[in-house]
């Protein structure tokens, strides 16, 4: 069956099906990165963790939970999961910087901002490419 702008019901359930994905994937990529940013808060105010440590702990828990969500939205697809991740990292990344300039009060887009969005992408093209490459395909059933 064809719509009016040409697509069969196949590639719109297709499609809707990788939009849930892309959400199901930055979900439990915010439910890996809120939980260790409280970990991370509880170490700043009740020990003495060197303050110079924690920029580099919130970019690799950041970054651990882009490739997360790159990996778990395109382990459904078939091809293109550099840009499905891609695209998952960009979104990931732009919740984030809203969030951050909420609180904050500052919607300035500095070179470290920019910087953190390609690292963004790029974190999530390569789960993106670990979830197509490295998914587990349906075993064949042998009729024996």
């Amino acid at each position: 069956m064809i719509n009016k702008t040409g697509q069969t019901a196949k590639n719109i359930i297709s499609e809707h099906a990788n939009i849930v994905s892309m959400v199901k994937g930055i979900a439990i990529a915010y439910l890996i990165t809120i939980p260790l940013f409280w970990i991370f808060a509880f170490f700043l105010y009740y020990t003495d963790f060197p303050d110079k440590f924690f920029p580099s702990a919130v970019i690799i828990t950041t970054l651990v939970s882009i490739v997360v969500a790159g990996w778990i939205s395109s382990s459904k697809i078939k091809r293109k999961g550099w840009l499905n991740g891609g695209i998952v990292g960009l979104l990931y990344m732009g919740i984030l910087f809203l969030v951050s300039s909420l609180a904050y009060r500052d919607y300035s887009i500095n070179s470290h901002v920019i910087i953190m969005f390609i690292i963004g992408v790029i974190a999530g093209s390569i789960g993106g490419i670990l979830g197509i490459n490295l998914r587990r395909e349906p075993r064949a059933r042998v009729n024996r």
